[in-house]
């Protein structure tokens, strides 16, 4: 059991901490059971096990009881129940089952929210009739009414269906793909002249000077745009000298 690494329950986990811990505790005895390894006899002798100071000490003042009572596994899980989920916190969620509603819920949400308050609605729980109603009539109404000429006798029919529904509202229309395809098409087109990059410009030597084409410097004729020529009196005297 120790391997099992269960928590131990201090009491102060508040309502929904403290029946979460006892459907985990009583989940894993169950497994047990099941494998021949563990009697329903042994249950709460074990589970005194897991309680923490507080709870150790409330569950000492409920050991009062007979001993048959004091091994009843179903017996603790009453008095348990009792003292940590009250019945306020139960119909607080009963009422929250029935007052659901898909609203912007998507149908997995709605359906397993659906599925996990409807355990405090036992008397509903257990009518598939009502619970598809109840089901049905919280999803949307644009998505119930595209469901009416498929028949079905569950709720887990109908979420079937409404996945169904859900994944063809969420294709891409064919305008949407056109568009989509079309802007794909300049974006390439865009990437493909980008990769060509600018036109450098290309320096050269000519007579020992260097020019640019695109400058405003010498071009390869020899003549600049301010009006001189290489080949005037004053460069012929230099070269002279030189």
């Amino acid at each position: 059991m120790y391997n099992l690494k269960l928590d131990k329950f201090e009491g102060h986990e508040g309502f929904k901490g403290a029946e979460q811990w006892l459907e985990h505790i009583e989940k894993t005895f169950r497994v047990l059971h099941n494998q021949g390894n563990f009697p329903v006899e042994k249950w709460v002798e074990m589970t005194s096990w897991f309680l923490g100071k507080d709870s150790a000490s409330w569950w000492e003042q409920e050991v009062r009881l007979s001993p048959e009572e004091m091994t009843d596994w179903e017996v603790f899980r009453e008095l348990f129940r009792r003292r940590f989920v009250p019945p306020e916190y139960i119909d607080r969620k009963k009422q929250e089952f029935t007052k659901l509603r898909q609203g912007k819920l998507t149908a997995n949400e709605y359906y397993w929210r659906f599925t996990d308050l409807s355990r405090y609605h036992p008397d509903v729980a257990a009518n598939p009739a009502e619970m598809l109603r109840r089901f049905r009539l919280g999803t949307k109404k644009k998505q119930r009414s595209m469901t009416t000429i498929t028949p079905c006798d569950t709720y887990q029919e109908f979420y079937e269906i409404l996945l169904r529904i859900e994944d063809f509202e969420n294709m891409p229309s064919e305008s949407e793909e056109e568009e989509k395809y079309g802007n794909q098409r300049k974006d390439d087109k865009g990437k493909g002249q980008a990769s060509l990059g600018p036109h450098k410009t290309q320096s050269f030597k000519r007579g020992g000077t260097s020019s640019s084409s695109f400058s405003g410097g010498f071009s390869a004729t020899g003549q600049g745009r301010g009006g001189r020529f290489a080949g005037d009196t004053r460069g012929q005297r230099q070269g002279d000298v030189m």
